[in-house]
C-alpha cells in the first residue's frame, strides 16, 4: 500500500487553481496546506516521540503503521478507519507505552473523527523513516526577515591627526 505523498499532492493543487484564483486567494490556499503539513508533522512527532519515550518496542511502532495505512485506505474510501480488533491493537500499544487514555482519545478523535487521513498518514510515514527532504523552520515570519537583511554598511571615520 502506497502512503501518500502530501507535498505532491499541496503542489498539484496549487498548479491546478492556477490562473483561477487571485493571487491573495492563491496565497490563502498556500498557507493552508502548508499549515495542515505542518500540524500534521508536529502531532505526529509528538505522538511518536511520546510513544518511544513511554516504552513502545519496534514491534509495536511498526504494529501501530501498518495500522494507520490500513487506516488511511479505509478513508479514502470512506470506511471507518478502524475495525474493532484494530482499535483494541491500538488501545494495548499505548496503553504498553504507558501513554494517557487521554492520549488515545485524543487521537482517536482526530483519526475516526475527522477521518484525517493525512495525520494517519504523516504518522506512517514518520514511522517508516520516509521523510521527505524539506524540513520546517518554526520560525515566525518577522524573525525571518530580519535575519535574511543584509548588515547595513557602517560608515568609516576618518582620523584627521
Amino acid at each position: 500500500m502506497a502512503l501518500f505523498d502530501f507535498s505532491s499532492f499541496a503542489e498539484k493543487v496549487l498548479n491546478a487553481v492556477e490562473g483561477k484564483l487571485t493571487d491573495k486567494e492563491s496565497g490563502v490556499l498556500e498557507r493552508m496546506l502548508s499549515r495542515v503539513r505542518k500540524r500534521n508533522t508536529v502531532l505526529a512527532a509528538g505522538l511518536l516521540s511520546a510513544l518511544k519515550v513511554g516504552g513502545a518496542s519496534k514491534r509495536d511502532i511498526n504494529r501501530f503503521a501498518e495500522i494507520l495505512e490500513k487506516a488511511n485506505y479505509r478513508i479514502l474510501q470512506e470506511k471507518k478507519p478502524f475495525t474493532e480488533k484494530e482499535e483494541k491493537e491500538i488501545a494495548k500499544i499505548f496503553e504498553r507505552a504507558h501513554m494517557p487514555k487521554k492520549a488515545e482519545a485524543r487521537f482517536k478523535h482526530n483519526v475516526v473523527s475527522d477521518e484525517d487521513d493525512l495525520l494517519a498518514n504523516e504518522l506512517a510515514v514518520q514511522i517508516q523513516g520516509k521523510r521527505r527532504k524539506e524540513k520546517f523552520a518554526f520560525v515566525p515570519e518577522r524573525q525571518l526577515k530580519k535575519k535574511t537583511e543584509p548588515p547595513k554598511e557602517e560608515k568609516k571615520k576618518s582620523r584627521r591627526a
